[in-house]
């Protein structure tokens, strides 16, 4: 299972079996393409009561999970929570602030995903694993013909401090892989995360 360069990363973009959008050139590297932070996330809703989580149970994990929550402009939420404006950050800028510990589940601004045969896997950049950010611990690994926006799990892996994560910022990155020939794509295999069964771009965005 080979991995896309980016000469065959864009050639596969400009072919269509890559779908990157809203394209940014300068996102693409030298064997993945990066992807940013979008407005909307769910957040662990703790409840002291709660002992057992069910994830087999909508309703617990309605309760579980409370969202979906938007990104707060940068000066609203230092007014709100009594702080100094963060540095080198616009004060009209949109961030989310993750308390040290904490787990959300966010999502790219972009769509993105490979069409069989090829999958794709995503992980952090490095720069946030060095500042204590993990991203998709777990949960990396892209079905073929999945395309769309991608689910994140970003944790906060600090003990002491937050961390702030700007809307737009570059999170993560998706690596590709040729892969042999699958029977069904993603999304008459499964289609759990992706609503539309159309190849169309315009399609997948609409829904």
């Amino acid at each position: 299972m080979s991995v896309y360069s980016n000469v065959q990363i864009k050639d596969a973009i400009e072919k269509g079996k890559i779908v990157f959008h809203p394209y940014q050139e300068s996102h693409i590297a030298g064997s993945s393409v990066d992807v940013t932070l979008g407005h909307y996330f769910y957040k662990q809703e703790y409840q002291e009561e709660a002992k057992v989580y069910n994830p087999f149970d909508e309703v617990d994990v309605a309760r579980y999970f409370k969202g979906p929550l938007e990104a707060m402009p940068h000066k609203e939420w230092c007014e709100k929570y009594g702080y100094q404006l963060f540095e080198n950050i616009p004060e009209d800028h949109p961030i989310i602030v993750l308390r040290p510990g904490e787990r959300i589940l966010a999502h790219t601004h972009e769509f993105i995903g490979i069409k069989a045969p090829g999958t794709s896997t995503m992980q952090a950049r490095s720069t946030w694993g060095r500042n204590g950010v993990a991203v998709c611990l777990d949960a990396g690994w892209g079905d073929p013909g999945y395309i769309n926006r991608w689910t994140m799990e970003i944790y906060n892996m600090n003990q002491h401090e937050s961390v702030v994560l700007p809307v737009g910022e570059r999170i993560a990155q998706l690596v590709f892989y040729e892969t042999g020939e699958v029977d069904q794509e993603y999304k008459q295999l499964s289609g759990k995360y992706q609503t539309s069964t159309s190849d169309r771009l315009e399609d997948i965005v609409s829904n």
